[in-house]
């Protein structure tokens, strides 16, 4: 039986992938200071003996695999770059505690057999490789070769792109360790999404107007990047640890529409009320206008305002059809009226747009809907579980990786 230890553990995506591979393996520690991310770690794997922070921790048990994914938080192009160097106290410069952990298994003469990392692309990148190289070269002086290679998700049928360098290091091995072939992309982004989801999930108008502006900031401008994925969209962007609070992040793009329809009241008699429309689609046209309707986001407390087909639409950019309903008329018409729509019997015509949900981040980690369920379980906020979303590993890579790893007979 495989013993594996996750240091920087997370929820245990390592874990997910070797009992997916088949691999029968037992944790005997991990380590991970995030609270949130221990309790789910439990419910998804059960009770396993956590050392706490890298830092406090004096050596570690004996076993075949560490796994070492330390935080990419000063590697990462999107944070702020402060590097990994010894003694420079950035997140990511704990990968030097495993090498004190490594010095003192040595004296212990119990060096783990397997060593496996993962990190941001950019940890090979021209300004970060010569200190990577330094990493290997420490590594190979313990005795282990070491096998590096970027994978990207979206080749091991997760629709998100995301790149990340994985690495195994091979103790006293002088053979070659090849990488998985990739799988191909068969599931499309539209596929892992929700039917139904909360109005909370759906852009204000302020944001969308923040997401749109054209302001350049030194060389970057919002609106340049805010790219919704639409029905054709096969891919999502890198799920982040706080998605939906930048114009880069992942964000959908939803017909919108509903119908006003009579309801029993129950009093005998029927009332008209909004019914939206469970599918995509729009109400057969009817001579009665109030029967074909589409929900227009906007500042309020539903979130929405009912457009029937002839009113006019103000819309911020139309490019993302977002504004607010003139009812039966168009509004004022300026210079120029890109910024003008009108709701016609088109169904692509307006559309909604929104983040993405826990739910979905953790599909796109490689996460089924089962085991969602069990992390969901723990009663972690949405906030915490986009965070350990983010902070994971897809598991269909890892899964594959270890596939490739059961020639060594593990």
């Amino acid at each position: 039986m495989l013993k594996v230890i996750e240091l920087f553990a997370g929820v245990g995506a390592q874990a997910e992938a070797l009992k997916q591979a088949g691999i029968e393996h037992e944790v005997v520690a991990i380590s991970e200071i995030d609270k949130y991310a221990i309790q789910t770690y439990r419910k998804l794997h059960g009770w396993v003996t956590n050392l706490g922070d890298i830092k406090a921790i004096k050596e570690l048990p004996q076993a075949d695999l560490w796994t070492y994914s330390f935080p990419c938080t000063d590697i990462s192009i999107s944070g702020q770059m402060k590097g990994f160097d010894k003694n420079s106290n950035t997140g990511s410069s704990l990968l030097w505690e495993v090498q004190r952990l490594l010095e003192k298994a040595k004296e212990n003469g119990n060096l783990p057999r397997f060593l496996l990392m993962e990190n941001v692309k950019n940890i090979v990148s021209k300004r970060f490789l010569p200190l990577f190289t330094t990493w290997i070269d420490y590594l190979s002086s313990l005795g282990y070769k070491s096998f590096y290679k970027v994978l990207n998700a979206r080749d091991f049928n997760v629709p998100q792109n995301r790149e990340r360098c994985f690495m195994i290091s091979i103790l006293n091995y002088d053979g070659v360790f090849n990488f998985p072939e990739t799988t191909g992309l068969k599931v499309t982004l539209q596929e892992l999404l929700e039917k139904e989801v909360d109005e909370k999930y759906f852009l204000s108008d302020r944001f969308i107007k923040y997401a749109c502006d054209m302001e350049n900031r030194n060389g970057f401008i919002r609106g340049k990047r805010f790219r919704p994925h639409d029905g054709e969209s096969k891919v999502a962007y890198t799920i982040t640890t706080n998605p939906g609070g930048r114009a880069t992040d992942n964000f959908v793009m939803l017909p919108a529409v509903g119908a006003i329809r009579g309801r029993p009241n129950g009093n005998g008699g029927y009332t008209q009320k909004l019914h939206v429309k469970d599918e995509p689609i729009v109400n057969t046209i009817t001579t009665v206008q109030k029967d074909n309707v589409i929900l227009v986001p906007q500042a309020t407390k539903a979130g929405y305002a009912a457009a029937e087909v002839g009113d006019g639409i103000y819309t911020n950019r139309m490019k993302y059809k977002r504004g607010v309903v003139q009812k039966s008329m168009i509004p004022t018409l300026k210079t120029s009226c890109s910024d003008i729509g009108v709701v016609v019997t088109d169904k692509d015509e307006l559309i909604n747009i929104r983040r993405l949900t826990p739910r979905e981040c953790w599909r796109l980690m490689g996460w089924d809907d089962e085991r969602i369920d069990v992390a969901f379980s723990s009663g972690s906020s949405e906030t915490q579980l986009y965070k350990m979303a983010g902070n994971s590993i897809v598991v269909n890579v890892l899964k594959r990786i270890f596939e490739s790893m059961k020639f060594f007979d593990l």
